[in-house]
């Protein structure tokens, strides 16, 4: 796609010209593919009550972002590299641990451990292994969820950006998306 660009001329408070794109002023996207910008994580983790996921495994996990905004007087709908860097400093702090859900009724931390009962299972972790996540079970739905939360906490987002997502793949293909509109 092409973009075609237009002068635009500011009528109240001055002579101010910008050139924007032709439609301007409209919402767009600023997309971030994680497997591409090497923003992933490999973790460990378990999921009660499913059969398959019940047993304790792992993944090679990207985090994907979609900020939609209009674009500024800048040319661009914000510097997303605070963005990027954001999503890496969340994926090396899950990197290589077994994600622990707090709110599991089933874990329980014990001095140095984490002891994790799913059904007739106990396991017991090392704490040095494991990231504990204010979460009620460690899936690619609430772990997307669990980033935008945090990125919505720490990341200063400009006035023009309009809407936030956020997915966690688990793998390739597949994985969990949600969003907040600001």
């Amino acid at each position: 796609m092409r973009l075609v660009w237009q002068r635009l001329e500011r009528r109240s408070g001055g002579p101010e010209t910008i050139i924007v794109p032709l439609g301007y002023p409209f919402p767009m996207r600023l997309e971030i593919n994680g497997w591409a910008s090497k923003i992933t994580f490999s973790a460990t983790h378990i999921i009660p009550m499913h059969s398959k996921c019940g047993r304790l495994h792992g993944h090679d996990y990207a985090i994907n972002a979609i900020i939609e905004g209009e674009v500024g007087r800048d040319g661009v709908i914000m510097d997303f590299i605070s963005v990027k860097e954001f999503l890496r400093s969340v994926a090396a702090e899950l990197d290589h641990r077994v994600l622990i859900p707090r709110r599991d009724p089933g874990v329980k931390l014990k001095d140095e451990y984490v002891e994790y009962k799913i059904g007739d299972k106990k396991l017991t972790i090392p704490q040095c292994d494991c990231i504990i996540l204010d979460i009620d079970v460690a899936s690619a739905e609430t772990l997307a969820n669990f980033v935008l939360e945090r990125m919505l906490d720490r990341v200063k987002f400009p006035k023009n950006v309009r809407r936030i997502e956020i997915g966690v793949d688990e793998g390739r293909g597949q994985g969990a998306w949600t969003g907040k509109d600001l």
